[in-house]
């Protein structure tokens, strides 16, 4: 075999011929790489090594198994050694230690044992497991590096900045990422090596441990950001790497930096406009809660609820009206309570938007001492959606004119405040009879009552409609924010049926009707209504090419946006653009401009869709949605349907 050319900074570590498969190749392992040279050369990096283990086959020949971090998951690779059998040990644990030296202890690695283990390498090196009950994980593929690409390692750090801690394998919605702490900053770095994202250590504003349905260990990580807070979901491969770095961010982040000591203890100063009443003891009280877009203060007590202002109380509610209470997620993932409030009109819903977790979970706590019968339940989802509230109505009040300036005054004032005259005669037995009778004669002054603007009607919490597809999208896709493709196809289909059936319906007994069409020069159309075959057949037609057109727009929009936002899934997209095809079910049938309309209208929806069920930018959504529709349109031409 012909010697590896090293790259600047790169050391040889250990090198010596492999089997895979019975094939014979020769290993190169670098501070950087791991080359496999043979009938097809690949090279991987050595950031992408989690592990390597000792593992028997079955006649115990000694062999090693490799395992790599891929975006797919774990992959892994199982290695012997053609070299006399007396050095096959030898050799199997100078590899584990090099290998070991290099990449060291991984959270990642998860030894397997007692393995039943084949290996194969063919074009694109794929190595299989089997144990003994197999499993879909076992089956492996790896995914070779392109030799160009700069080997990953730690980011360039700037002058004074020291990494504090560091996790690989940490996982952001659907990808995976090193993440590092420093003094002044947070980068989540991907596996090529490149920063995806970073924020400075001002940013952060807020952290909760957390677990997932699944039982991963996971940290809500708050940010501060020009859009308002956001929050983050870091899923950690184990429980003490989560532990460790909540450890450190406890230390940096202010919200959960001690208060400073002082001496004397200042009074507690009153939040808001909501003072007490005697004997009525105030349990929590939260400042910067956001109620349908509107900062509020809320206080509860033994006795009420209180929703408060800097204008004063918009709100309160006594404790037996309170139900039940939901953790929820905002449009953007704030953590929320979603309170139902009962009245004689009916159960109402209010949603209370928190700036950072612990604020939501001390008023979980404090209502579920006031609301004992009642549940509270726990789900962390994203079917609630934040709505406008309409602002309190200002209280009527009655103004007079003022006699001598007529300046406007309040009807209970004594006194003019622009002139200081008097705005309420004396009475009749004080005046002289001229001026009593010039009274009687003279007109009241008008009290002018200020007028309450009207406000708009606030908008109903989107209760999972299938019409809201295309009336609400964003609404919508959000409360389905998880459906693919599978979901969707029932409404597809039946989108698609139904637009097909109007449209020959219209075809066959509306358009020959209207336009008078000639049966010579029209032979297809003026048959329809005599020929169930031929109708059948039409409506067959026109729902296959419909379908066609359709699953090729969801296809390509789902592939761009997965290329643009790495954290988008395709599946995901394709259900919302299925989904948002139900306007050719609304408005496709209707002829000549119908199915132009449907289709822009459904591109519409499909980028409202995508953009709120992925969290992607409004500008990529629309991208991934128009050009669906334009090369659709190009493609139609083409081949001469349009």
């Amino acid at each position: 075999m012909s010697p590896v050319s090293m790259n600047d900074g790169e050391v040889q570590h250990y090198a010596s011929s492999i089997l895979v498969k019975g094939q014979q190749y020769f290993a190169t392992l670098t501070n950087k790489r791991l080359i496999i040279d043979g009938p097809t050369s690949r090279e991987f990096k050595t950031t992408s090594i989690i592990a390597a283990y000792q593992i028997p086959l079955q006649d115990r020949e000694p062999a090693v198994k490799i395992v790599f971090q891929t975006p797919a998951g774990q992959k892994e690779m199982i290695w012997t050694f053609p070299c006399s059998e007396q050095f096959r040990e030898g050799e199997r644990d100078a590899w584990v230690d090099n290998i070991t030296n290099i990449v060291g202890e991984n959270p990642l690695a998860v030894p397997a044992e007692n393995e039943q283990t084949r290996t194969d390498i063919n074009k694109d090196i794929v190595i299989e497991t089997e144990t003994e009950k197999p499993k879909p994980s076992e089956t492996i593929t790896i995914i070779e590096s392109k030799p160009e690409e700069k080997p990953a390692g730690e980011p360039d750090l700037i002058q004074g900045e020291t990494i504090t801690i560091s996790t690989a394998g940490v996982r952001v919605k659907h990808t995976f990422f090193t993440i590092y702490l420093t003094n002044l900053r947070l980068i989540l770095q991907n596996n090529a090596g490149k920063i995806g994202r970073e924020f400075a250590i001002s940013d952060l504003k807020d952290a909760a441990e957390l677990e997932s349905d699944a039982g991963e260990p996971e940290i809500a990580l708050s940010v501060g950001m020009q859009s308002g807070l956001r929050q983050m979901i870091l899923s950690f491969p184990t429980k003490p790497a989560r532990d460790a770095w909540m450890s450190e961010l406890q230390a940096k982040l202010p919200a959960h930096r001690p208060e400073p000591k002082h001496e004397e203890p200042a009074a507690p100063e009153r939040v808001g406009t909501f003072v007490p009443a005697t004997n009525e003891k105030t349990l929590v009280t939260t400042p910067n809660v956001r109620i349908k877009n509107r900062l509020s203060v809320i206080h509860l007590t033994n006795t009420r609820f209180v929703v408060d202002t800097p204008s004063g109380l918009v709100g309160e509610f006594a404790l037996n009206t309170l139900n039940r209470a939901v953790r929820m997620a905002s449009e953007i993932g704030e953590p929320g309570i979603a309170l139902k409030i009962g009245s004689s009109m009916g159960e109402k819903e209010m949603h209370i938007i928190f700036s950072s977790v612990n604020d939501r979970e001390a008023w979980i706590d404090a209502l579920t001492e006031v609301i004992p019968d009642r549940a509270i339940t726990t789900p962390e989802t994203r079917d609630y959606t934040v709505t406008t509230v309409t602002p309190q109505k200002p209280v009527h009040t009655q103004q007079i004119s003022c006699p001598s300036c007529h300046a406007m005054n309040h009807a209970a004032d004594e006194y003019c405040s622009f002139c200081g005259a008097e705005l309420h005669p004396a009475t009749v037995e004080d005046r002289p009879q001229r001026v009593q009778k010039t009274q009687k004669r003279a007109k009241p002054e008008k009290v002018r009552a200020e007028r309450t603007p009207r406000m708009p009607k606030p908008k109903a919490p989107y209760n999972g409609s299938i019409m809201g597809f295309i009336t609400r999208p964003t609404d919508a896709f959000s409360y389905y924010c998880r459906d693919g493709v599978k979901q969707a196809l029932p409404l597809f289909l039946l989108s698609g049926a139904i637009w097909s059936v109007i449209t020959v319906l219209f075809l066959a007994f509306i358009i020959p009707l209207i336009l008078k069409l000639d049966k010579a020069t029209f032979p297809i159309i003026t048959s329809m209504s005599d020929n169930p075959l031929l109708l059948v057949i039409m409506i067959l037609m026109l729902f296959v090419l419909w379908a066609v057109a359709v699953l090729l727009h969801a296809v390509i929009s789902g592939g761009l946006a997965a290329l643009i936002e790495p954290g988008a899934s395709f599946s995901e997209c394709m259900g919302v653009v299925m989904r948002s095809s139900m306007t050719f079910a609304v408005c496709g049938w209707i002829p000549i401009f119908g199915m132009f309309a449907a289709s822009i209208w459904a591109s519409i929806c499909a980028w409202k869709g995508i953009a709120s069920s992925q969290d992607m930018g409004q500008g990529v959504a629309a991208a991934a949605s128009f050009v669906g529709l334009v090369i659709i349109y190009a493609v139609l031409v083409c081949i001469g349907v349009i």
